[in-house]
């Protein structure tokens, strides 16, 4: 694995009692240059070194089970204490709760509050991506 960012030990903000520092690209990918600054992480746990995941802005992604990874963005000032994983894209003043997960190719914008448990959005998102398809669960038509 060929490390993507490395931490700018000088520039750090607090979240709480988490220090968090901001990222800098050691190489290019995907849309991200060398030498491009990010956003803000509490350690390399939270930020995969694989795929085109990023952090940009002043975005925050930190706490036990935060992640950003596979070609996931968060952008902003988004706070991330969930998972952002596949091609999912977090913009503006998102909030991904601690157990929330945000995945495959969901974007979120403006001030919404991921929560871990989302069921009728999660619905929402499966009839869209079948496109009208009837889907059944135990019995029920969707």
């Amino acid at each position: 694995m060929q490390k993507k960012y490395e931490f700018v030990a000088h520039d750090w903000v607090l979240a709480g009692a988490r220090r968090l520092f901001r990222i800098r690209a050691v190489r290019d990918f995907g849309d991200v240059r060398r030498g491009d600054l990010g956003g803000y992480i509490e350690s390399e746990a939270h930020l995969s070194h694989d795929g085109n995941c990023w952090v940009y802005d002043v975005a925050q992604v930190y706490g036990p089970g935060a992640a950003v990874r596979g070609n996931a963005r968060v952008r902003g000032q988004a706070w991330v204490l969930g998972c952002v994983e596949d091609d999912a894209i977090v913009d503006d003043l998102v909030i991904v709760a601690q157990g929330a997960r945000i995945g495959d190719r969901e974007i979120w914008l403006y001030n919404e509050i991921a929560r871990a448990a989302q069921p009728e959005r999660q619905l929402r998102a499966v009839r869209a991506h079948c496109q009208g398809t009837a889907l059944r669960c135990a019995g029920q038509t969707l």
